[in-house]
């Protein structure tokens, strides 16, 4: 939507950023864990989502801690799509490279490049681009090259749109919704 810098919002956009703007104190209760403990059966676990307005990327390293799965958001992030129009699976496999990059550095950063790690992306597309071999365009090309030197190709699983977590980081949130643990401590399913 173009706009000049003095004309109006649209009510719905003021809305929506009253309803945020309302919502803000409520950030002052989230607490983030940040103890973890990494040892080499730590498995790191990355999710990837788009959407028409941006892509997104998160971590995720599952550990086992005194007999017990211990599931904790390590890193995320995410951008804004790009003004040019770009198709979903388009912006999908952006949202894979932010995953591929993400990972990379954690396991630079740990000095611990033998980590178990998963991908996950519920877009098939992007994972055919992934997997498969193909005269694709020279946007695709350059994304799956990247995403290849930082991955491994079998490392890439397909998880169900409704059980991606990133897809909270790819639509966008209100602070109430920041208050679920489910974001801090990862998927159900991963314990």
């Amino acid at each position: 939507m173009k706009k000049a810098w003095d004309q109006e919002l649209p009510q719905n956009i003021v809305n929506k950023f009253m309803k945020w703007f309302n919502e803000i104190q409520i950030l002052k209760d989230v607490t983030v864990p940040r103890c973890m403990k990494i040892d080499i059966l730590t498995e790191l676990h990355v999710f990837v989502d788009a959407s028409k307005g941006s892509y997104a990327g998160c971590v995720f390293a599952r550990s086992i801690v005194d007999s017990r799965v211990s599931v904790i958001l390590v890193r995320a992030k995410s951008r804004v799509a790009p003004l040019k129009l770009l198709s979903i699976p388009r912006l999908e496999l952006m949202a894979c490279c932010v995953g591929a990059r993400l990972v990379n550095s954690i396991l630079k950063a740990l000095n611990m490049p033998d980590l178990k790690v998963t991908l996950w992306s519920d877009s098939t597309t992007a994972l055919w681009w992934i997997k498969e071999y193909g005269n694709w365009s020279v946007f695709v090309a350059n994304r799956v090259k990247e995403i290849r030197q930082l991955t491994q190709i079998q490392s890439w699983k397909y998880v169900p749109g409704n059980m991606n977590i990133a897809d909270l980081l790819s639509r966008g949130c209100f602070p109430r919704q920041m208050l679920n643990s489910k974001w801090w401590e990862g998927p159900s399913w991963l314990k």
